[in-house]
């Protein structure tokens, strides 16, 4: 258990203290700085394609946070990355795992679609951790199977570490406190390691949070009460990393890392609605027992570089173990009915070996080979609480008593029990599973340019396994294929700061087998592999000397076999969650960025990018009796229609030594279905405005952060509540039931930083 006392710190405490300690200096200009010169647009360097270069050289539609974004904005969750980039809904279930769809593709819910990565390494188990001292954050759109294989067929997100540095010794301190019981620490510190070039990089922060959400403790129906927190969005996290980097030869260089991560908040806190017309936003979430989520990650990895005579050969191995163990309140009411225990262990390896040109040459290129194992066990229950035990031995409920209890992870709930009554809980197997997935694969990419004209050429070939097993019915299944994933560009260079381009990509989501228990099968219900080709075009320019750039880009998407997950209750009463092929959808759409060095003091960010999507070919039976339904026209799940975005950031000198700093960020996010392909909820377009104002001394920020300006109320996700009308007589409620995850209201806080 977190200790949140030990964050509880007064800032305005913490602040006199390193002000004593270390005295505020005299701002200067960044050694090289021409004083008459004007501000202009930095270039970004990125390693999209593998190989470092430059943002506007690269034929596709990709996206950057940078680190001094990250800082100043205090990017920490996956929502506020979703909110920065337009085309792409990205957002922590509250199960702990990322909700996430770029142009449409992709699935929230329990399918992936979309690659997690830091620092090159795949994430599968925990990709809505904290990682924090990030350089960049990269955003590839559209599917990337060809450098990147599969799930990734929706595109990728990247997260790129600060790297150890032996040139200097540097920190810093940063610590942020504001509404919501918010009090947040971390710290970064870089170290060379002697004269040899060696260097070790450390990051480490703590963080509470008291949340959002509320339980009001309403009577129940024998006018018992939960005696349980009112605060039941409460999160506590901690976590850090720990790098090496240096030769080891004239050629040979390491790179190595080790990161841990422990996370403690809500888990499918559902906000409850009973009109999906007029969505209400509640924040209250009565819950006989608050659903929780406790995670723990351990990760590390290594990276070998030998540069040889024209290329460097790279060897890249990771391992990931992760222990996670969710509680969720099932029937999402205030009476004790039945809830949900999912521990899981999940392991993680992979491998890759890659060779890349160096020269300066026409030609530029890549090859290597990749492996990776996920292998994960889940032990779900279904607990059956407020049952009678029977004279005859049988169970039955009875929603008049109430019983109290402790569960197996010390989070206490329950009533005290009725004295004449004995009370028992029954435990079922949900999901009692072994699941194994592997990919072993070769892939090769190159460059040739001619004059102004470049091409581009990548393949690979992806073998994937899945082996699943379900332990609760004693029943097996594998199922593999082997995919080819092909990849071409070409690009005309108008100018040195312009460029058009074409591009044909791949990408798919392996298949995969339902697990649940209620199959009465002699197989396991397998779902097939999902694959995507995105056809684009675009241009990337720069000008005014640098003091403006922008781009624009149009695709058309062809989506085949979509995975999609779905929740119903059949006729003969079982709920049902479960993942299948819904059919074909086309996609199109645009998306454009603009930024300008307005002033040297103002500048100006604009992003916007539009969807339109449809089913071609899909049909699905609910198993509620009323047959099969034809989805054919109609609008895809996560597809929102417009989104844009805008960002302003004003610095100017107060004095020599006090610069202010004033910035505002809005986001518009487009209307969209809801998680489900067959009776979807609608979630209306919203639109979040963050600020920031602060003074910066050289080595000292004071910042103002308010998020959601105008305390606009919106849900991350949403969708009905399995098919809702079966649940009527168990719910004792009329009409269809929502559910949604809660977006942030408005949230104020204030942070202190010193840079060392």
């Amino acid at each position: 258990m977190l200790r949140r006392e030990i964050w509880r710190l007064p800032v305005a405490g913490l602040a006199s203290v390193l002000i004593f300690l270390f005295p505020v200096g005299a701002a200067n200009a960044e050694e090289g700085d021409d004083p008459g010169a004007s501000r202009v647009i930095e270039e970004i360097l990125v390693t999209a394609r593998k190989r470092e270069e430059s943002l506007l050289e690269i034929p596709e539609s990709l996206a950057v946070i940078t680190g001094e974004s990250i800082d100043r904005g205090n990017i920490k969750a996956l929502s506020q990355i979703g909110f920065q980039v337009p085309n792409l809904n990205l957002s922590m279930r509250l199960d702990g795992f990322p909700n996430v769809s770029i142009r449409g593709l992709g699935s929230f819910g329990n399918t992936q679609g979309v690659g997690f990565y830091i620092d090159d390494t795949q994430i599968f188990s925990d990709a809505s951790s904290r990682f924090g001292d990030l350089e960049r954050i990269e955003v590839l759109k559209g599917p990337q199977g060809t450098l990147y294989g599969g799930s990734n067929v929706g595109g990728a997100v990247k997260f790129v570490s600060v790297r150890p540095n032996s040139e200097e010794t540097t920190g810093k301190i940063k610590v942020l406190a504001g509404e919501q019981g918010t009090i947040d620490g971390e710290v970064h510190v870089n170290l060379p390691l002697g004269d040899g070039g060696w260097a070790m990089r450390g990051f480490v922060f703590g963080a509470s949070d008291d949340g959002y959400l509320k339980n009001t403790n309403p009577p129940r129906a024998n006018g018992g009460r939960r005696n349980g927190t009112s605060e039941v969005g409460q999160v506590d996290e901690a976590g850090g990393r720990v790098s090496i980097a240096g030769p080891l030869s004239d050629r040979l260089s390491l790179y190595a890392s080790f990161r841990y991560n422990e996370y403690e908040g809500p888990n499918n806190t559902w906000v409850r609605e009973m009109d999906a017309n007029n969505l209400r936003h509640p924040n209250v979430v009565n819950n006989s027992i608050a659903g929780w989520h406790d995670r723990d990650t351990k990760a590390g990895l290594i990276e070998l570089t030998l540069e040889l005579d024209g290329v460097d050969v790279l060897w890249l191995s990771s391992y990931t173990d992760t222990f996670s163990a969710r509680y969720t309140d099932i029937d999402i009411r205030e009476e004790y009915l039945f809830d949900l225990l999912r521990p899981e262990e999940m392991e993680v390896t992979t491998h890759e070996l890659r060779f890349t040109s160096t020269g300066e040459g026409a030609l530029e290129w890549i090859a290597g080979i990749y492996h990776s194992q996920f292998d994960e066990v889940m032990n779900s229950q279904i607990w059956w609480f407020d049952t009678v035990q029977n004279p005859d031995g049988t169970f039955s409920g009875n929603a008049s008593f109430l019983f109290g209890s402790e569960d197996v992870s010390g989070h206490w709930w329950g009533d005290v029990p009725d004295p004449t009554r004995e009370l028992m809980s029954v435990v079922t197997p949900n999901e009692l599973r072994d699941r194994d997935k592997s990919h072993l694969a070769a892939f090769a990419s190159m460059t040739y340019t001619v004059d102004d004209w470049e091409w581009g050429l990548g393949l690979r070939v992806d073998k994937w396994e899945n082996e699943s097993l379900n332990r609760d019915v004693g029943i097996a299944s594998d199922q593999s294929d082997t995919e080819v994933l092909p990849r071409l560009s070409l690009t005309r260079w108008l100018s040195d700061d312009a460029m058009l381009y074409g591009l044909v990509a791949w990408g798919y989501e392996p298949g995969g087998f339902n697990l649940a228990s209620f199959q009465d099968t002699e197989a396991l219900i397998p779902f097939g592999r999902e694959e995507a080709v995105n056809y684009e075009v675009g241009w990337k320019g720069r000008w005014a000397e640098g003091r403006a750039t922008a781009s624009i880009a149009a695709f058309f998407i062809e989506y085949e076999a979509r995975q999609i997950e779905y929740h119903l209750v059949q006729e003969d009463g079982d709920p049902i969650e479960a993942i299948t092929n819904f059919g074909d959808s086309e996609q199109y759409g645009i998306e454009a960025d603009l930024s300008i060095q307005v002033t040297d003091e103002l500048s100006l960010t604009l992003v916007a990018g539009t969807i339109e999507a449809e089913w071609v070919q899909a049909a699905f039976d609910p198993g509620d009796g009323s047959g099969v339904q034809d989805l054919s026209g109609n609008t895809p799940p996560v597809t929102p229609d417009f989104s844009w975005g805008a960002s302003l950031d004003y610095r100017r000198p107060i004095n020599n030594r006090v610069e202010f700093l004033a910035a505002l960020q809005i986001s518009h996010n487009g209307e969209y279905e809801g998680l489900q392909a067959w009776y979807p909820v609608t979630n209306p377009s919203f639109t979040l405005v963050n600020g920031q104002l602060g003074f910066l001394w050289e080595n000292m920020e004071l910042v103002l952060h308010v998020e959601n300006l105008t305390d606009e109320g919106y849900y991350n996700d949403v969708q009905h509540f399995f098919n809702g009308h079966d649940l009527i007589g168990l719910l004792g409620e009329p009409g269809s039931i929502v559910i949604g995850t809660l977006g942030q209201p408005r949230l104020t806080t204030v942070s202190l930083s010193y840079h060392f």
